[in-house]
């Protein structure tokens, strides 16, 4: 790590809490008319067989967002602190990723109240950045 990197800092975000843990991201999906952006997370039910979603995350107001996988995930996530296992979604603060946004835009948003939102799994990483505090869809089984 570099002298003059930020050091992140993950915290467990509340609305988590009671959330079926150890799922895997199945889908991303945005729609830039609205500006939503919708994360699934399920689990595995047979080999060859799509997974069956738990529930989904609905954002209805991002600034951006990324998408790790695999390994780069893990090596990305080790310079943070010890985060809980059990938990699947964070606050990064302060965000590397918020401050490039912000140095990107130059500056245009500011006054928004922006956070990072962190989605760990165990097969990919989605970072979001939004304005808005995102929704839970539990699904039906």
């Amino acid at each position: 790590m570099e002298a003059n990197t930020v050091r992140q800092m993950t915290t467990p975000w509340s609305g988590a809490c009671g959330l079926t843990t150890g799922l895997m991201v199945t889908e991303v999906y945005q729609d830039v008319w609205t500006g939503k952006l919708r994360l699934s997370m399920g689990m595995p039910v047979q080999v060859n067989t799509p997974p069956l979603v738990v529930y989904q995350l609905q954002f209805d107001h991002i600034f951006g967002y990324r998408v790790l996988e695999g390994a780069e995930t893990l090596d990305f996530m080790a310079d943070e602190d010890d985060s809980d296992s059990d938990i699947q979604i964070y606050l990064v603060t302060p965000s590397r990723f918020l401050i490039w946004f912000h140095q990107q835009s130059q500056g245009v948003y500011l006054d928004e109240d922006i956070q990072h939102y962190r989605i760990a799994s165990w097969d990919y990483c989605v970072d979001v950045l939004a304005g808005q505090v995102p929704q839970i869809l539990h699904q039906q089984v």
